[in-house]
């Protein structure tokens, strides 16, 4: 699938140098890291770390290391230097040009790996609730897990994605309850029924904090609903289906990869019973003083985690614990990925070290991937509030924006519409994964939509300027890149091609730390080593033929990582702007 990255041949060789010379007894691990600029593309403080524990001369040992791989390095695809007691690594001219063909030769599959092969991920993400227009909240769990299933089957991971959405609990009350004792607009409720659904919950909600009495017929609507009551089934089944038909038309809208599985909090309705017998045999549930049952967490300072209210009704900790052990059983998962914002934190720390106290390796195998809150410079969003910005309201302000930004700046262009859509999308989607996921989100239409500086326009852009830079040149044919082995290439060129080898090791990351900015900011520098490159060195005008036509190929290959980074993000690579 891919070719051995640089870091991954330097781990080898570190390993059979210091095997050699007897030293891996006193390393834990070998650590490799980048360097400052200057000193190289890799270093290592092996020789310190080990140089300390055997009281040995750190400089000495440090060379006598480097010396020893040097005679390993067959591929001669380093040049090794001492610091004190690191060493550097410096990948040759010849080893930028093999991993430039390598780029060529695999093209939509450079950066692909078979690590995680005969391995199942699950990826819960973009968990909207039922009855509820998807809002700028949504978005970061919606962009950030269709990234990471992207990248987890990039890597060779069975991927498995699931919206769990939320089509049960005590909010279904609250609906069943407005729904029967307010007026819903008929109209309203034929053309846009999602829309006059939370209507009615926001208007309920208000009601209900005016009068905290309504809260316990709401719970009972719901205890009703979970008792089996035909006209709250009923009118329950309605708002799922019109709910799954309007998650259908965002999720298309945000050009989301198809949900593998829709399996919502209901499907596991029917396995409820069999958690609460499980856990009870195992003794881990308790009875409380109104006869709610829990589990008590207390010693690990975690409270009590709750299955099943004093009123009989269940809890959504009941319904997650029904979930993981289903997806376990049934898929054998190696990961159990959940994509949810921070405010559930305490939620999962209590569903994993009580699932370990079950039996299950929850703490090793399930991961929250937490989010920092998005926000509106006026405060928290809340749909129960009526506090929120709409997703369809965002992408058609980023649509007429970018229609507007193409019409300055190319109105000769023949698919504008399409284009607008993708440069759109490509902005809100950029704005969000170029955060660190666990930051704070203060959303205005400025940042979000912004198409300037680093941001997801500014990276399609760079494509199509590639992509418009090959129209106007000849045919770029068939060429040994490893030709220029002999010349003395530009530091210009080498830049780009330095950055071009880190695109497996950067993806490969995203797998390990599921932090999609670090992939932004790769993309970012490396369009902007193009754009240096490409001011200061000639390309179409380049006399020289053989120059002329490595330079092609090396804007080609770099047009091909920004598209298969971009792909990886969720964002499309037009051709032309």
């Amino acid at each position: 699938m891919k070719s051995e990255t640089s870091k991954l041949y330097l781990y080898h060789l570190l390993s059979v140098s210091l095997s050699d010379l007897k030293l891996t007894p006193h390393l834990e691990k070998i650590d490799i890291s980048v360097p400052q600029s200057g000193f190289g593309d890799y270093s290592t403080n092996s020789a310190l770390v080990i140089a300390k524990k055997t009281k040995q001369d750190p400089k000495k040992l440090a060379e006598k290391i480097a010396g020893e791989i040097a005679k390993h390095d067959s591929k001669k695809a380093f040049e090794v230097s001492v610091a004190g007691g690191f060493i550097n690594f410096k990948l040759t001219q010849g080893a930028l040009l093999k991993n430039l063909g390598s780029i060529l030769d695999q093209r939509d599959l450079y950066g692909c790996s078979l690590d995680g092969e005969g391995k199942s991920v699950i990826v819960e993400y973009f968990a909207n609730n039922v009855a509820k227009p998807p809002h700028v909240g949504h978005l970061r769990s919606a962009v950030i897990g269709d990234c990471l299933y992207r990248v987890m089957k990039s890597q060779g991971y069975k991927a498995i994605s699931d919206t769990h959405i939320g089509d049960w609990g005590v909010q279904f009350g609250i609906l069943i309850l407005a729904f029967k004792t307010l007026k819903p607009n008929e109209e309203a409720l034929d053309k846009e029924p999602i829309n006059e659904l939370n209507r009615l919950y926001v208007e309920m909600s208000a009601k209900i904090e005016a009068e905290p009495t309504l809260r316990e017929q709401a719970k009972m609507e719901f205890k009703k609903l979970e008792d089996g009551d035909e006209e709250n089934r009923k009118l329950w089944k309605w708002f799922v289906d019109e709910s799954l038909k309007d998650f259908e038309k965002y999720r298309q809208a945000l050009e989301i990869l198809p949900f593998d599985y829709n399996l919502g909090e209901s499907f596991y309705e029917k396995h409820m019973p069999e958690v609460l017998a499980e856990f009870q045999e195992k003794k881990i549930i308790t009875t409380g003083e109104t006869g709610e049952l829990y589990i008590d967490l207390e010693e690990y300072a975690l409270g009590r985690c709750i299955l099943v209210k004093s009123d009989g009704a269940t809890t959504y900790h009941l319904r997650d614990f029904a979930t993981y052990i289903y997806r376990k059983k049934e898929f054998n998962f190696a990961q159990n990925i959940y994509v949810v914002d921070n405010r559930q934190s305490h939620h999962f720390k209590q569903l994993f070290r009580a699932l370990e106290l079950a039996g299950y390796p929850a703490e090793s195998d399930a991961r929250h991937v937490d989010l920092g809150f998005m926000s509106l410079p006026e405060g928290a969003i809340s749909t129960r509030k009526g506090t929120t910005v709409s997703l369809e309201n965002l992408i058609n302000e980023a649509r007429r924006r970018a229609i507007k930004i193409i019409e300055e700046k190319n109105p000769e262009l023949e698919n504008k519409e399409a284009v607008a859509k993708s440069v759109a999308l490509a902005a809100i989607k950029y704005f969000d994964l170029s955060h660190n996921r666990k930051t704070e989100i203060v959303f205005t239409w400025d940042k979000a939509l912004s198409f300037e500086g680093n941001t997801g326009p500014y990276l399609q852009y760079t494509h199509a300027r590639i992509h418009g830079i090959l129209r106007k040149a000849d045919s770029v044919e068939v060429y040994d890149v490893n030709l220029m082995e002999k010349e003395t290439l530009k530091p210009q060129e080498l830049e780009v091609m330095r950055k071009l080898t880190q695109f497996p090791e950067v993806v490969e990351k995203v797998a390990e730390d599921f932090l999609p900015n670090s992939l932004c900011n790769y993309l970012f520098e490396l369009s902007q080593a193009f754009n240096a490159f490409y001011q200061e060195v000639p390309v179409t005008q380049e006399l020289d033929g053989e120059i002329k036509l490595f330079r092609l190929k090396l804007i080609t290959a770099t047009a091909q990582v920004i598209k298969n980074g971009l792909y990886l993000l969720g964002i499309e690579a037009p051709e032309e702007m």
